[in-house]
């Protein structure tokens, strides 16, 4: 059996973050949600967080920006990114910050839920 995970969901769009924190909640994780970079920030400061799903475009502070300055205080931050933009500059900078990966959105629910059981296996 998989561990129960601590799971950071970071989205300006309301209904999808609540939608996958319900999903991972529904499978025994621990979830705590942000709505912006700034929340992120805070909520990775607060809170034991195993692994994080951002969004990339969000008002304010990007969930990329966020990203970095998360790892800067916590640089084994396992973070992956959903986006439903093409913000191929936003992402490369991710990834080359160590970024986990990219889902685009929607998010493809089988292929995350199959990654996060590899994660806490």
């Amino acid at each position: 059996m998989s561990r129960s995970l601590n799971i950071l969901v970071v989205d300006d769009d309301v209904e999808n973050a609540e939608s996958l924190a319900e999903l991972f909640a529904m499978d025994d994780h621990k979830v705590i949600v942000a709505y912006d970079g700034d929340q992120a920030i805070e909520a990775f400061s607060l809170n034991k967080v195993d692994i994080g799903f951002f969004d990339v475009m969000m008002p304010g502070k990007n969930g990329v920006d966020s990203f970095i300055e998360i790892k800067q205080a916590h640089p084994d931050a396992q973070v992956y990114f959903m986006t439903g933009y093409s913000a191929d500059d936003l992402l490369k900078k991710a990834l080359e910050n160590g970024a986990k990966g990219v889902f685009g959105k929607p998010v493809d629910l089988p292929k995350l839920l199959k990654m996060l059981e590899k994660a806490a296996a």
